[in-house]
């Protein structure tokens, strides 16, 4: 009876740890993905868009109704309804004076109470949706080094501005702050916090310029890898092409933390020979073929009616001869809302790269010009 009872107990501690096993077993959503697109074209109505800088800088309302970007040559507040599909009305701004928004937009968020967040080349600040400048967000941060607080490109390209917190956002690259950190900047106390972000270094690690003088002339040849600041409520995710982990930084508590995903049928880093400081425009071409032909992680996104994030990964392939054609190997990534890895696949069948793409009821909407007219790619993913 004893021996009999001895080995019931076994096999019911070894069939708990069977299922122990299978439950921690790491499942793969994306396995069987599949998906489907539908092209819709935008009704402009009487007028027409001018797509020569394509979507440009937009942004969307906070219910996803509405798209608004900018028209460029005269910059043109545009608002198209997402749901009927139709052009709902444009708004002229100005380019100079008190309430000018410069050349050329570089940033741009749709905010609350029908505000806009608005930076160029010249000009950073707060517009209404009548062209009205609310706020001048160009200001002269305390608290760090003074050259870099007076050179505006450097301190401000690609900072992000938070209507909630009322705060500027931005990642001055090493060679202009002397560290990797990201500056939280209050535009009314005109206080800087600087947040360690060093896992970001590799940025700079595969990115370079080669320049050649003729006469009073400089020409520029750059190669590199981006980074991206993505912006939801009560956080920021950090991220950059050539890794796959992540920077999550709390709004509320100006707290930061390093995800460290790890996938496990891609590479994590990349781990690319490229030659540091060429002196030639060839080497500069071939550092940027073999970046290209690295796995780049694109931009986080989150898709609120699955409440996951959505990343997608590419690897180009440029043509053998002059005049083939560029080729892709497209995959997709899905994290939960703690970063960890749910499913990460190549994604059979699509050949072109989706394109100033966002989420909207569960899916992905990527901008195509359809002969001059507005008009999206829509993407249903089944997994």
């Amino acid at each position: 009876m004893k021996k009999l009872l001895t080995i019931s107990i076994l096999a019911l501690l070894s069939a708990c740890g069977d299922k122990e096993s299978e439950s921690t077993e790491q499942k793969n959503i994306l396995e069987n993905l599949s998906f489907s697109v539908d092209t819709m074209v935008v009704d402009a109505g009487d007028d027409f868009f001018n797509l020569n800088y394509e979507l440009g800088t937009r942004g969307l309302n906070e219910d996803k109704s509405l798209l608004l970007f900018f028209e460029n040559d005269p910059p043109k507040l545009v608002q198209v309804d997402l749901n009927q599909l139709k052009l709902v009305g444009k708004t002229e701004f100005e380019k100079e004076g008190p309430n000018g928004t410069g050349p050329y937009l570089t940033g741009f968020e749709v905010g609350t109470n029908d505000q806009l967040f608005l930076q160029s080349y010249t000009t950073m600040g707060v517009f209404d949706q009548e062209g009205k400048k609310i706020e001048d967000l160009r200001v002269v941060p305390e608290g760090i080094d003074p050259e870099l607080a007076n050179d505006y490109p450097a301190l401000f390209s690609g900072a992000i501005y938070d209507f909630d917190t009322q705060k500027i956002y931005t990642q001055p690259s090493f060679e202009n702050a002397g560290e990797y950190g990201l500056f939280v900047i209050d535009p009314k106390s005109q206080d800087t916090q600087v947040i360690p972000i060093p896992e970001m270094k590799i940025i700079d690690d595969l990115s370079g310029t080669f320049e050649t003088q003729s006469g009073k002339y400089t020409t520029f040849f750059y190669y590199g890898v981006p980074r991206y600041t993505t912006s939801l409520p009560g956080s920021l995710i950090l991220s950059g092409s050539p890794m796959s982990g992540v920077y999550v930084f709390d709004k509320e508590s100006n707290t930061i933390e390093f995800k460290n995903i790890q996938h496990q049928t891609v590479p994590n880093v990349m781990q690319v020979d490229i030659v540091k400081n060429p002196t030639d425009e060839a080497t500069v071409k071939e550092n940027r073929k073999k970046l290209n032909e690295q796995l780049n992680y694109q931009e986080i996104l989150w898709d609120e009616s699955r409440e996951m994030y959505l990343r997608f990964g590419k690897k180009t392939f440029l043509g053998k001869e002059q005049g083939d054609p560029t080729t892709y190997e497209l995959y997709l990534f899905a994290y939960d809302k703690d970063f960890n890895v749910l499913g990460e696949t190549i994604v059979e069948g699509l050949k072109t790269v989706p394109s100033s793409y966002f989420m909207k009821d569960g899916k992905l909407y990527s901008y195509v010009n359809i002969e001059d007219e507005l008009g999206f790619a829509v993407f249903t993913f089944d997994f």
